[in-house]
């Protein structure tokens, strides 16, 4: 079974079997290709960057588009193969992550469109991902304290 390191942040993959760590690695490495393409979508659209460094909605950028949504299925395909296969305590960390990242979305993000008047910005999909990304690190590291130190 996968052991959680740093805090609860991060799954040991050293401590994976071999069929646990290339589904696990397979995931990242398809959740990173398709990042990759994100990244590319991401010139096309205003953002917490700016407004969009070019305006591409031709075949090339429908192909790019496209590739997110398939890299992105196929590495929650093999997600789901690798934590069919794991123990409750690795479910409750996802549940646990996953909670705490919709309360961070709801918590931080409500901050955020609070504040958004007074500090001059508009709140977005990224301002929102954040909230979420703020939430799902409390999570773990919550997670870590609760679960895996025992109260140390």
């Amino acid at each position: 079974m996968a052991k959680i390191i740093f805090k609860g942040s991060w799954i040991q993959i050293k401590s994976l079997n071999k069929e646990d760590k290339k589904n696990y690695l397979l995931s990242l490495s398809f959740f990173f290709i398709g990042a990759f393409f994100w990244g590319v979508h991401l010139t096309t659209v205003d953002g917490i960057f700016g407004p969009a460094l070019e305006q591409d909605n031709g075949p090339f950028m429908t192909l790019i588009r496209s590739l997110i949504i398939i890299f992105w299925i196929i590495a929650a395909m093999y997600q789901n193969k690798f934590i069919k296969t794991q123990d409750e305590l690795m479910h409750r960390y996802y549940l646990y992550l996953g909670a705490w990242g919709g309360i961070g979305f709801i918590s931080f993000g409500m901050l955020f469109s609070i504040l958004s008047p007074y500090l001059g910005f508009e709140i977005g999909f990224y301002e929102c991902f954040l909230a979420w990304a703020i939430g799902t690190a409390i999570g773990g590291f919550i997670f870590d304290r609760k679960y895996l130190r025992d109260g140390e």
